[in-house]
């Protein structure tokens, strides 16, 4: 999405100003944005890629030549895969960018589930627009993502119990499943 505050780059360079972070989408309002907002530590590199995310093994080929493939990656997809709409593609496309990954990497995933009524109306209306679509997944689903993964604490679980001390959001409704797992 687009760029705001406390980006991941922000967050992870400030922590360690060597951290190299490639950003991915293909929607040329936000590769705009990134192209003026998105700077680095000197130490470290952010690059950002116009890539399609249907096309995995395109992806980890573009990031190879920023990040290093033996040591260990982290893979954020936050909010995105409700735009696969496909389920077997959904999870290809996971596999696909999770399987080259050393071991050691970590995989984050935050994405809405049908777990909430009110939400699934209300993606049934937006669906009606003609918006890019959004699938609503059970929760199930959004658990087989990380399969073969070791979920690290508190699980995967609703994103309210990532951080419940955190109240400057109010997430206590929120039906979205997230949770970091490392791979073997």
């Amino acid at each position: 999405g687009l760029p705001t505050h406390d980006n991941t780059h922000e967050v992870a360079q400030r922590v360690a100003p060597d951290s190299r972070i490639v950003y991915v989408d293909n929607d040329p309002l936000v590769l705009a944005h990134a192209r003026a907002l998105l700077t680095s530590t000197p130490e470290g590199v952010t690059r950002f890629i116009d890539a399609d995310l249907h096309k995995p093994e395109d992806i980890i080929q573009r990031t190879r030549d920023t990040l290093n493939f033996e040591e260990p990656i982290a893979l954020m997809l936050m909010g995105v895969m409700g735009h696969v709409v496909d389920d077997d593609e959904a999870r290809s496309i996971v596999r696909g960018l999770v399987e080259p990954l050393p071991s050691g990497s970590y995989l984050t995933i935050c994405d809405f589930t049908d777990d909430n009524p009110t939400l699934n109306e209300a993606q049934s209306g937006y669906d009606e627009t003609g918006a890019v679509p959004y699938v609503l997944r059970p929760s199930a689903f959004v658990r087989s993502y990380f399969e073969g993964l070791e979920p690290v604490a508190p699980g995967i679980v609703p994103i309210q119990q990532w951080r419940p001390d955190v109240e400057e959001v109010d997430v206590k409704d929120d039906p979205s499943l997230c949770a970091v797992a490392r791979k073997p």
